[in-house]
């Protein structure tokens, strides 16, 4: 059985990869989205626990890396978890 924190890890792998991107994981735990020459485009800082797990999306910009999007949600709110797949669908 794999852990609740393989929905949110790899539905971001997948959509990742729909759009020709590569999805990275640091040895910190960070996630690193980068096109094929290796240029951050996007960074998850994802935080999971038993109850919920909590994310920061970083989107590259002219200075370079910054926040686009903080979320919270309960790993019981389905809502939620919906419409931040939509959300990552969307970048």
């Amino acid at each position: 059985m794999r852990p609740v924190s393989y929905l949110i890890t790899s539905f971001i792998e997948k959509t990742m990869n729909m759009k020709g991107l590569n999805l990275f994981i640091t040895s910190d735990g960070k996630y690193l989205v980068m096109d094929s020459s290796f240029d951050t485009l996007y960074k998850f800082d994802l935080l999971f626990s038993d109850s919920d797990f909590s994310c920061q999306i970083l989107a590259k910009g002219d200075g370079g890396l910054s926040l686009k999007h903080a979320l919270n949600i309960p790993w019981t709110n389905g809502k939620g978890i919906r419409e931040f797949m939509e959300y990552v669908r969307q970048l």
